[in-house]
């Protein structure tokens, strides 16, 4: 049985997927799927473990590079202000570790933060550092509640972009300029947004963007990249030496010792320094190499016009069987994600289990289910949804 998908142009890509039969896959909120092409590249990263006779010097910093500048591409971002990390925890750790709060100074966060970008900010507070949390409204941040909670203390201002839960997708823009006016930071967990929604961090008033890449950029476990705005590279500490950053190190015959002229490491002015230890990971970044390229290729609006489409099915259908939509439904919050949920918890629950039962893949989150579709899925996949949720 072929894999199903949708016609772009002269290509179908459901093609360059694995077959899900008989499973119906929705769910790449959850895991990004590898293409087959990064299967492919899988496979000759593991020859190289096997054959490292076949490594040359410059790979370990010519891949690293190369995904740096496909992370940047994807973003609007320069390759000099993308950090390489392995989660989305990391980057944001970079900026809660690096900015050093101390007693007194504020955090703002929100209940409905995914943990990455929630616990790391209230560790904090094991060091004096408030941190208040915003609840949602109507499944929504509000940006009046936001301002109401930012005061002359507040340093940092936490988000995430899309809700992992609901689908919502704040303004970006707006929360940032808010953040600004109070002399605060704005930090963006974009895990759930990039890859799938159209992003300039140029355009917008973001200091620091997390992601981790295995979602909507298809790429393995273990890599994400964190963009840092240049000034405010400048102001964090940097907590651990990656030695593939320090400048001298791409010449392994002559690696830079300890007698060095002014007796630290000579670091460049760029994101990299921030990058996880062991970059050259031949496994993790020859996958997100494959899988961004993929990306690149088959174009961001045409995944989200893709996506949408079925969205705006998924969401007349589920009207039409009195079920409660997420604040993803309305127009101006939009996302790939649309979360519903029955009349309570427990006909939520049950509903999730039926769908299980018909071997059709989507989440449950907090009470509410999570559908988020791909390139591979067809209009099809959303009726077969419908069907078993019944009228």
């Amino acid at each position: 049985m072929a894999p199903s998908g949708v016609n772009h142009g002269a290509r179908n890509y459901g093609r360059d997927f694995p077959d899900f039969a008989p499973t119906t896959y929705l769910n790449c909120a959850y895991q990004g799927v590898f293409p087959n092409a990064t299967v492919a590249r899988v496979h000759q990263a593991c020859e190289l473990k096997r054959h490292p006779e076949r490594l040359a010097d410059c790979d370990y910093f010519d891949l690293p590079e190369r995904v740096r500048a496909r992370f940047a591409r994807l973003t609007g971002a320069h390759p000099e202000e993308v950090a390489l990390t392995n989660s989305a925890t990391q980057g944001i750790g970079i900026a809660a570790a690096g900015l050093d709060l101390s007693a007194g100074e504020e955090v703002v966060v929100a209940s409905c933060n995914f943990p990455s970008n929630l616990f790391t900010w209230l560790h904090l507070r094991r060091r004096g550092v408030r941190v208040s949390v915003l609840d949602p409204r109507d499944g929504a941040l509000h940006l009046e509640d936001a301002a109401r909670a930012l005061s002359p203390r507040t340093r940092v201002l936490a988000l995430d972009w899309v809700g992992y839960t609901t689908g919502v997708r704040i303004d970006l823009g707006a929360f940032g300029e808010l953040a600004h006016r109070h002399g605060a930071l704005f930090v963006v967990d974009g895990t759930q947004g990039v890859g799938a929604i159209e992003l300039d961090v140029h355009s917008l008033p973001v200091d620091v963007l997390a992601v981790a890449g295995y979602k909507w950029l298809l790429g393995p476990y273990g890599v994400g990249f964190a963009y840092l705005r240049p000034d405010v590279q400048d102001r964090l500490d940097l907590q651990v030496v990656n030695w593939l950053s320090v400048e001298g190190s791409d010449d392994f015959d002559e690696l830079p010792a300890a007698e060095l002229p002014a007796g630290v490491p000579a670091l460049p002015r760029a994101a990299r320094i921030f990058d996880v230890p062991e970059t050259a990971n031949f496994l993790n970044l020859h996958a997100s190499d494959a899988s961004l390229e993929y990306v690149e290729e088959a174009g961001i609006a045409a995944v989200n016009h893709h996506c949408r489409l079925l969205i705006d099915r998924l969401a007349e259908g589920l009207r039409a069987r009195g079920l409660v939509l997420s604040a993803a439904a309305d127009a101006g919050r939009r996302s790939t994600i649309l979360g519903f949920r029955g009349e309570s918890i427990e006909a939520t629950r049950q509903l999730h289990q039926r769908l299980k039962r018909e071997h059709i893949s989507v989440s449950l989150r907090r009470g509410i289910i999570r559908v988020s579709p791909y390139l591979y899925n067809t209009e099809a996949d959303i009726d077969r949804l419908l069907a078993a949720i019944g009228l």
